[in-house]
C-alpha cells in the first residue's frame, strides 16, 4: 500500500479528482495550496504516478508529489477488492515493481566513486586477499560482502534504460575504475607482502586464472537475475554478493598475477571483464524484459536510440571476450 500526497494550488485543485477516482482519498483546504491524499495498492502505484506526470505538465510548476509507504494499512474494503481479482479466473497479474523514480533515485549515490566507495574497494581487497592467499572461501565471500560493486551496474542500466547518455558513459568509466582499484590495490598489498612474508599460488588463487566463454553467459545469466531483484525491492547488500562473487575474485587475482604469477595474468584480466561485460549485459536485458523506461514519449525514444548504441557495444564486447580465450589457448 502506498500513500500519495499532492499539494497545488487552489486553481488546479480541480485536475485532481480525476486520479482519486476508485481509491481513498482526502481533501485538505490550505489557504492557497490543496492537498489531496490517496492511498492506492502497490501494483497501481505506478499507473497513478504516470497519470500524475501527464497532468503535471498542464499545472503549476509549484506542484508537490510525495509518495510514502506506511508502515501498515487496515483498509477492509480493499482487502475485499484484492479478494474477488484473485478470485476471477483470467485475472491479469500487474508487475509489483518499483515505479522508475525510486528506482533512479535509488542509485544516486551511486554515480559518482566518493572516498567512502574507495575506502570499501580497499578494504574489500585488502579482506579478499587474505582469504585468497591462506585458500580459505569463507574470508573471501566475507570480502564479496562490503565490495561496492553492485551500484555502478546498477546505475548503468537504469541510466540506459531511460536514455540518460551522459550518465551510462559516468557508469562505464565507474565500473572499469573501480575495478581498477580492486587490481591496484592488489598488486600494491601483495608487493609490499613479498617483502615481510612468503606467499604462495593458492588453489583459490589458480582457479580465477582460467578464462572461458562460458563465464561470460553466466554473468549474463546473473546480470538478469540481480536487477531482477532489485526492481522487485531486493535490499542490494543482498543482491550484491552475487556481483561481488564474479567481479572481486578475479580482479584481485588479477593484482596478485602482476606480482607472482605473470602467465595467469591474461586469463584473470579476460576473466574479470568477461564478468564484467557479461553482468552489464545481464542487466540490460532485464530493464528491456521488465519494461523499465521513461514515461514520456519523447524520452522513451531518446532512451531507445541510447538502449541500441549500449546493446550493440555490449554485443561486440562479448565477441572480443569469448574470442580471446580461444586464441590463447590456440596459440
Amino acid at each position: 500500500m502506498k500513500k500519495i500526497l499532492i499539494t497545488v494550488g487552489n486553481e488546479d485543485a480541480a485536475n485532481i479528482p480525476q486520479l482519486v477516482k476508485g481509491y481513498f482519498h482526502l481533501r485538505e483546504e490550505l489557504g492557497e495550496k490543496t492537498r489531496f491524499t490517496i492511498v492506492v495498492p502497490d501494483q497501481d502505484l505506478d499507473e497513478v504516478v504516470e497519470k500524475i506526470r501527464v497532468i503535471l505538465g498542464y499545472m503549476d510548476k509549484n506542484t508537490l508529489v510525495e509518495v510514502y509507504s506506511p508502515d501498515f494499512t487496515i483498509y477492509p474494503l480493499l482487502d475485499e477488492k484484492q479478494k474477488d481479482e484473485e478470485r476471477r479466473p483470467n485475472a491479469a497479474k500487474k508487475r509489483k515493481f518499483s515505479p522508475i523514480e525510486k528506482l533512479l533515485d535509488s542509485v544516486k549515490s551511486y554515480e559518482r566513486l566518493d572516498a567512502d566507495i574507495l575506502s570499501l574497494a580497499a578494504v574489500a581487497s585488502i579482506v579478499g586477499l587474505v582469504g585468497l592467499f591462506l585458500d580459505n572461501v569463507g574470508i573471501v565471500i566475507g570480502a564479496m560482502l562490503i565490495a561496492p560493486v553492485i551500484g555502478p551496474i546498477y546505475a548503468f542500466a537504469l541510466h540506459s534504460a531511460t536514455g540518460d547518455g551522459i550518465a551510462v558513459l559516468r557508469d562505464i568509466l565507474n565500473i572499469f575504475f573501480l575495478l581498477a582499484s580492486f587490481i591496484l590495490f592488489s598488486l600494491v598489498v601483495t608487493w609490499v607482502l613479498g617483502f615481510f612474508i612468503p606467499l604462495e599460488v593458492t588453489g583459490e588463487i589458480l582457479t580465477r586464472t582460467h578464462s572461458s566463454p562460458v563465464y561470460a553467459v553466466m554473468a549474463i545469466f546473473l546480470g538478469f537475475a540481480t536487477i531482477v531483484a532489485l526492481a522487485k525491492g531486493i535490499p542490494d547488500s543482498i543482491a550484491g554478493v552475487a556481483v561481488a562473487a564474479a567481479l572481486l575474485p578475479p580482479a584481485l587475482v588479477s593484482g596478485i598475477s602482476l606480482a607472482l604469477y605473470p602467465e595467469g595474468t591474461l586469463s584473470a584480466l579476460v576473466l574479470t571483464l568477461q564478468n564484467a561485460v557479461g553482468l552489464m549485459a545481464g542487466s540490460i536485458v532485464a530493464t528491456i524484459v521488465l519494461h523499465i523506461q521513461p514515461r514520456s514519449d519523447r524520452e522513451k525514444a531518446a532512451a531507445k536510440t541510447i538502449l541500441r548504441r549500449t546493446v550493440i557495444l555490449l554485443v561486440i564486447l562479448v565477441l572480443l571476450l569469448a574470442i580471446i580465450p580461444l586464441i590463447t589457448i590456440n596459440g
